[in-house]
């Protein structure tokens, strides 16, 4: 071979080889810059609106009616039907506070968020 091929061949080899280093470190940066990252996650509370008003509507009728039945008990003439009337509404007072507190028309969740962040 000649001085001239020799020379085209080394520096066509040399190309070659600098190329590839240069790849190679580049393929290095980029999986250091993944390594680089952390997992972040929050939680977050979630509330959902059940069927309106199904449990204190149940609560208040049936307080109601208990309360109309206690308070049918009591007084004699138009004071039996007073006391009926106001059993009846004082047990529908107290029905429906009762199945809101036990029976809450809202329900709470939680669900986790994660993402991918850099570190540091």
């Amino acid at each position: 071979m000649n001085k001239m091929t020799v020379g085209i061949v080394s520096g066509v080899a040399a190309a070659v080889v600098v190329t590839s280093a240069m790849v190679f470190a580049t393929r290095s940066d980029e999986a250091n810059e993944v390594a680089a990252t952390k997992t972040e996650c929050t939680t977050e509370r979630v509330v959902t609106n059940k069927e309106w008003g199904k449990n204190s509507v149940a609560g208040t009728i049936i307080g109601g009616a208990a309360g109309a039945a206690i308070g049918h008990q009591f007084g004699g003439g138009s004071g039996k039907d007073a006391a009926t009337a106001a059993g009846a509404v004082g047990g529908a007072y107290v029905g429906n506070k009762v199945a809101k507190e036990n029976y809450p028309d809202q329900e709470v969740s939680y669900r986790e968020n994660c993402r991918e962040v850099p570190a540091g």
